[in-house]
């Protein structure tokens, strides 16, 4: 399951290549159907989002976004608002890689 999660995170990022992408920890669901339910409910409510997937397992968020319609902080602010969760940005850092040139 969770595998199928990734996979689909990965798809989804590929094929929205121009979006940008937030991983969000989210802290205090306590069940896999409603709780990550209401996270992706709030979440893809939102003007601007355009995919919402959530681990309950890992307590994380993935959420593709435009910035031209919507901010990272305004997502963390409206879950927090609109849930007792408490969320936070994870980073993601892509300096480690490096392209090889053929």
């Amino acid at each position: 399951m969770k595998y199928t999660l990734i996979l689909a995170s990965l798809i989804v990022s590929i094929a929205l290549a121009g979006d940008n992408t937030a991983y969000l920890k989210v802290d205090g669901m306590k069940c896999g159907y409603s709780c990550s339910g209401k996270v992706s409910t709030v979440v893809q409510n939102l003007k601007g989002v355009k995919d919402c997937n959530v681990d309950f397992e890992k307590g994380m968020a993935t959420v593709v976004y435009d910035d031209k319609k919507i901010e990272e902080k305004d997502i963390l602010e409206s879950l927090e608002n609109k849930t007792s969760y408490k969320v936070t940005l994870v980073e993601v850092s892509n300096k480690n890689k490096k392209t090889d040139k053929i």
